[in-house]
């Protein structure tokens, strides 16, 4: 029986309040998120390579815990490689967006031309019609494909990135053959990973949206939101993690996913 099963993975919720010194580690990562507010990208940098190396642990078949945080240089690469892993996912949803709204503003710029032909007022007003039904047409078509790109990526990302880590090659990322054998391998598993993440994320707006309806709460979003999106992350890599390394050795034939990462499975 697979151990990503819904109770096993619930028990990994507990995880980054447990461990020796996890107190001082989570407030550095919450610190981070909240500088990133004054100092955009580069804080959330570290903070990407800090959750890479949580995933690179349950990766390895061992219990995830908050790391040290140290070798500064690593985490600002391991955070740069999966930011672009992350852009290069997203950018098929950004550009559908972006090219649907740019599409909808010459439409709606190109009113004055369509108005200023010499033709009959009633041809005026049709051009003007059918310009606008189109220029919606565009956006709203637009904005569905991004829908549908942006779900796509947001499921590719998890596999995407643990198979980076895997392997320890920025390009394995982008070997969607072979992830997405390792991600069709046991699909029940990668659900409920998701499952729960989803889950979460779903109280985090929830609690963001309950606490914008106090005068007082709604100026402690921000630092409500930080803590309970690293706690989010980390929970999220570790799943994920551990359900590719799971379904890697579904794959591969083994009892265990083969170990690339620079740790030692567990037995």
């Amino acid at each position: 029986m697979s151990e990503s099963l819904l109770f096993p993975s619930l028990k990994k919720l507990k995880f980054p309040f447990q461990g020796p010194g996890w107190e001082s580690r989570f407030v550095v990562g919450t610190a981070l998120i909240l500088a990133n507010y004054v100092i955009p990208i580069v804080p959330a940098i570290f903070v990407g390579g800090y959750i890479l190396r949580v995933m690179r642990q349950t990766l390895n078949g061992q219990e995830p815990a908050l790391p040290e945080w140290d070798d500064w240089g690593r985490l600002a690469k391991d955070g740069l490689s999966v930011a672009l892993i992350n852009l290069v996912y997203s950018f098929p949803a950004l550009a559908l967006l972006m090219g649907g709204m740019a599409l909808y503003f010459v439409g709606t710029l190109s009113f004055p031309f369509a108005a200023s032909t010499g033709g009959k007022p009633q041809e005026q007003a049709i051009s003007i019609l059918l310009i606008t039904l189109g220029s919606m047409a565009v956006l709203f078509l637009s904005m569905l494909l991004g829908m549908l790109f942006s779900i796509a990526g947001m499921i590719a990302m998890p596999v995407a990135t643990a198979h980076f880590v895997a392997q320890d090659s920025l390009g394995a990322a982008f070997r969607v053959r072979r992830w997405w054998r390792i991600l069709t391998a046991d699909k029940l598993s990668y659900l409920i990973g998701w499952v729960i993440v989803i889950g979460l994320t779903g109280l985090l707006y929830l609690a963001s949206v309950l606490a914008s309806y106090t005068l007082i709460l709604c100026f402690l979003i921000p630092f409500l939101m930080a803590p309970i999106g690293l706690y989010i992350s980390l929970v999220g890599a570790a799943l994920f993690g551990q359900t590719y390394r799971e379904n890697a050795a579904l794959v591969d034939g083994t009892t265990t996913a083969p170990n690339r990462a620079g740790a030692s499975p567990a037995p």
